[in-house]
C-alpha cells in the first residue's frame, strides 16, 4: 500500500514540490526508526483508506457522466444499397439515412426525413417526458424512441453531437475550478513546506533548550506532521464542486466549472431576454391587416418569401404558415437583413420593407397599434408586431402573439425574495416590454434595444451590482451572455453557439431551472464554507493535543485525517443527493 505513496511523495520531492504524501512519507519512516513499526503500518494504512474515500467521493460525484456515457449508442441500422445494415456510429457519415424502430436509441443527431414518433430526450434536457417529433423535426443522439418507427438523415458526426459537446462539456468542468479552490491549492503549496520546518523545530528545540527527551518529542512533531495533511482541507472544495456540478447535470443543466457556481452566489442581479426565454418564443400569427388594395392573400405570399430567407425567430411563424397554407415562395432579386430591425428585399425593381416600426418610419396606424396593446395589456399573450410597406406606401400590419412562459412569474417571485433583482432587456417596442415586465413582476425593463445596446447595458449592470448573470437564448444573445460574470443559455435552439458562449446551459428550456441553480450555487458555497471550517478546527485543535502529548499516531490519523476526510466527503456528497 505504502510503495506508491512514498514512490509519489518523493518524485514531488524531487520536482520541489512538497505534498501530502511526502509528509506521510516522513511519518512513517520516522515511526519506524523509533521502534513504532505498528504506527507506521497502520499510518500508511489509514492514510491509503483517506486517499481511497476522496477517490470513491469525486467517482460518486461523477456517476451521472459515467451514466451518460453508457447511454451512448454503439450501432446504428443504416440504409445502403436498398438495405438495412448495422454499422458502428463512428462509421456514419453525414447524409447517411438511419432507421429508428420502437424501444431504439437515436445513435447520431440528425432530422427527420420520414415518420414520426415520441422521444425521451431524458439524456439530453433531464426530462423524461417524451416529445413528439415529425418530419423535419431534430432528433438527438442517446435519446430514446417510444414508439413510433421514423428515418432521420445524419447532420453530424459522432463527435459532434450535442450528446458529445455535453459529455466532454461536464469532463472539462472538473478542470474550471473556483476561486477559493484556487486558493486552497495556493495555501497548501505554502502551507506543507511550514508544517515540515515546524514539526522540525518542535522535534529539536525542547530537546536541545530544556534537555527534554529527544525521543519523546521527535515522535511529536510526527503526530503534528500526520495531523497537518492537509487531505480534507484540499478536498472540500472539490467534491463540493464536483457534487454541485452532477446534481446540475441530473436536472438537465450543464455547469462548465466550479468557477461558475462560485459568482452565481455572489450574484445580486440578473438580466433576461424576453423572446424565448421569459415568454415560449413559440411566436404565430395573431391579426393581419391590409392596406392600399393589397389583398391578405398577395401581403402574405410577399412577407413569407422575404422571411423564408432569415434565420431570425420571428421568420418561424411565416415558414410555419407558409406550409399550412401550401403557399408558392416568390424569388426576391435582392435581400438583406437590417440587424435588430427587419429585412429588406426588391422584386422586379420593386423594393419591400418588412420590420419594426423604427425601420419603416410610418405612423399612419398608430392608434390602431395603441389600442390595441392597451386592450391587451391583461392577456397571457405579448404581441409583437410586423410592418410592410411597398415603395414607401403601408401595404399592411400583421400582429405575432408569444405566450408568457407558465413558471415566468413565479421564478421572479422566488429571485425578489432572495433579494436579486430582476432586468429584462428586449428588442421589441416600449408597450409589449412593459406589458411583460408587469404581468410577471420584473423590477427593470429595456426595450427598443439592439444587439450592441443588450451589450452595453449588461456593462453597466456588471458595473453597477459587481455581480450580474445574464439568461438568454444563446444565439442572438450570445454577446450579452458573454458580457456577463455568469451567462446562462435556455434550451438547445442554437446549441453549438449556446455551448461554446454560455457558461451555464439549461438544456431542457425551463427558466425555474435559474431559481434552482442560485438556491444550489449558495448551498454548495456554504457546504465548502463549513468543510473548510471543520477541518480548521479539528486540525488545530488536535495539533495542540498533539504538543502536549495527548495523541498517538494512530489516532491523529483516524481523528485528523481519515475520520475528517470521511465527514467532508459525506458533507459534499449531500449536494448532488438532496439537489
Amino acid at each position: 500500500m505504502g510503495f506508491d505513496i512514498i514512490k509519489y511523495g518523493l518524485s514531488e520531492l524531487l520536482e520541489y514540490e512538497v505534498k501530502i504524501e511526502f509528509l506521510v512519507t516522513i511519518s512513517t519512516i520516522g515511526a519506524c526508526l523509533l521502534g513504532n513499526f505498528a504506527e507506521g503500518a497502520v499510518l500508511m494504512l489509514l492514510f491509503f483508506i483517506a486517499e481511497y474515500l476522496e477517490d470513491f467521493a469525486l467517482d460518486q460525484s461523477k456517476k451521472s457522466m459515467v451514466d451518460l456515457v453508457k447511454l451512448r449508442p454503439d450501432i446504428a441500422c443504416v440504409k445502403r444499397g436498398g438495405h438495412e445494415i448495422e454499422v458502428k456510429v463512428e462509421d456514419l457519415s453525414i447524409g447517411d439515412i438511419v432507421v429508428v424502430k420502437p424501444g431504439d436509441k437515436v445513435p447520431i443527431d440528425g432530422v427527420i426525413i420520414k415518420g414520426s414518433s415520441s422521444i425521451n430526450q431524458a439524456s439530453i434536457t433531464g426530462e423524461s417526458f417524451p416529445v413528439d417529433k415529425y418530419v423535419g423535426d431534430e432528433v438527438y443522439s442517446s435519446t430514446i424512441n417510444q414508439d413510433g418507427y421514423f428515418e432521420f438523415k445524419v447532420t453530424k458526426t459522432s463527435d459532434e453531437t450535442i450528446f458529445s459537446k455535453i459529455i466532454e462539456l461536464i469532463k472539462e468542468s472538473e478542470d474550471k475550478k473556483a476561486k477559493i479552490d484556487l486558493f486552497i491549492d495556493k495555501f497548501a503549496k505554502y502551507y506543507t513546506p511550514t508544517i515540515i520546518i515546524l514539526a522540525i523545530l518542535v522535534a529539536i528545540i525542547p530537546s536541545l533548550i530544556f534537555g527534554l527527551s529527544f525521543k519523546e518529542w521527535v515522535y511529536k512533531s510526527l503526530v503534528l506532521l500526520v495531523i497537518s495533511c492537509p487531505c480534507a482541507l484540499a478536498i472540500s472544495t472539490p467534491v463540493s464542486m464536483v457534487s454541485a456540478i452532477t446534481a446540475g447535470t441530473k436536472n438537465g443543466i450543464i455547469i462548465k466549472g466550479g468557477e461558475y457556481i462560485e459568482e452565481l452566489s455572489k450574484v445580486k442581479a440578473i438580466s433576461f431576454d424576453k423572446t424565448g426565454t421569459l415568454t415560449e418564443g413559440n411566436l404565430v400569427i395573431e391579426d393581419i391587416k391590409t392596406f392600399n388594395g393589397v389583398s391578405e392573400e398577395n401581403l402574405m405570399k410577399i412577407v413569407c418569401s422575404i422571411e423564408n430567407k432569415s434565420n431570425h425567430p420571428i421568420a418561424k411563424p411565416f415558414k410555419d404558415y407558409v406550409i399550412e397554407n401550401n403557399i408558392s415562395i416568390i424569388e426576391f432579386d435582392e435581400f438583406n437583413s437590417i440587424n435588430g430591425l427587419g429585412l429588406e428585399g426588391s422584386i422586379d425593381g420593386v423594393n419591400y420593407l418588412v420590420g419594426k416600426k423604427e425601420l419603416i418610419g410610418v405612423d399612419v396606424i398608430d392608434s390602431y397599434l395603441d389600442s390595441h396593446l392597451n386592450s391587451s395589456l391583461d392577456s397571457p399573450l405579448s404581441n409583437t408586431h410586423v410592418f410592410i410597406v411597398r415603395e414607401n406606401d403601408l401595404i399592411g400590419f400583421i400582429s405575432l402573439s408569444d405566450k408568457i412562459r407558465s413558471n415566468s412569474k413565479a421564478t421572479i417571485s422566488n429571485l425578489s425574495k432572495k433579494n436579486i433583482k430582476t432586468f429584462m432587456l428586449t428588442g421589441d417596442n416600449d408597450d409589449n416590454a412593459f406589458k411583460v415586465s408587469n404581468a410577471i413582476g420584473i423590477d427593470k425593463y429595456y426595450s427598443n434595444l439592439m444587439p450592441k445596446d443588450k451589450v452595453q447595458k449588461v456593462q453597466e449592470l456588471v458595473k453597477e451590482y459587481g455581480s450580474l448573470a445574464m439568461v438568454g437564448d444563446g444565439v442572438n444573445d450570445s454577446p450579452s451572455l458573454a458580457q456577463a460574470n455568469v451567462g446562462i443559455a435556455m434550451g438547445l435552439d442554437g446549441a453549438d453557439i449556446a455551448i461554446e458562449t454560455a457558461d451555464i446551459i439549461l438544456t431542457n428550456d425551463d427558466i425555474s431551472k435559474v431559481d434552482y441553480l442560485i438556491d444550489l450555487s449558495k448551498k454548495t458555497m456554504a457546504v465548502v464554507k463549513q468543510n473548510i471550517s471543520v477541518s480548521l478546527l479539528v486540525k488545530s485543535s488536535l495539533a495542540i493535543l498533539a504538543v502536549i502529548g495527548f495523541l498517538s499516531l494512530g489516532e491523529a490519523i483516524i481523528f485528523g485525517d481519515v475520520g475528517l476526510t470521511l465527514i467532508v466527503v459525506l458533507n459534499a456528497l449531500r449536494i448532488s443527493k438532496n439537489y
